[in-house]
């Protein structure tokens, strides 16, 4: 039996491509519109890694790094670079574990939390200028679909680690 990635051709390959470059493509543009256009929130200027570590903070709580690494999709090294930054600028703080004192935990800072939640309602307010533009049916096809994309994915991400 033949092995089935001697089955796909370069024209198929060169139509994921494409697909994934569309992906790429309207994310970027979105990520801009929420983002770079309106990059500064409350006076403060934000680059794009110091929002996409606001967007691992999912709850008002504390975190390990490694649940706010886990959450943005980064290495610990970048998500300590992140978080250095966040907190030079006053919108996080490294606390320490009151059950186990080696451990270090981040949290928002009220000014974080405030900035959080603009940045949060920004975004969702654009989702929803572009979601509004569906009807119901196609809404709930699209997010069947990237889920259904996801889940394949992530099986090929596993596969090739």
């Amino acid at each position: 039996m033949k092995n089935k990635k001697d089955n796909i051709n370069v024209r198929e390959i060169e139509e994921f491509g494409d697909q994934l470059r569309n992906w790429r493509n309207f994310f970027t543009e979105f990520f801009n519109r929420v983002i770079k256009d309106t990059g500064t929130i409350d006076g403060f200027d934000f680059s794009i890694s110091q929002f996409k570590t606001m967007a691992a903070f999912r709850e008002d709580r504390e975190y390990r790094m490694s649940e706010l690494s886990k959450n943005a999709s980064v290495t610990m090294p970048s998500m300590t670079e992140m978080v250095d930054n966040l907190e030079g600028a006053g919108i996080a703080e490294r606390i320490r574990d009151s059950q186990d004192r080696r451990v270090i935990k981040v949290r928002l800072t009220e000014k974080g939390k405030r900035l959080r939640k603009q940045f949060m309602d920004k975004r969702r307010n654009e989702l929803k200028n572009i979601l509004s533009n569906l009807s119901r049916n196609d809404r709930t096809e699209l997010k069947d679909a990237l889920a259904k994309a996801y889940t394949v994915l992530q099986r090929v991400n596993s596969k090739n680690t």
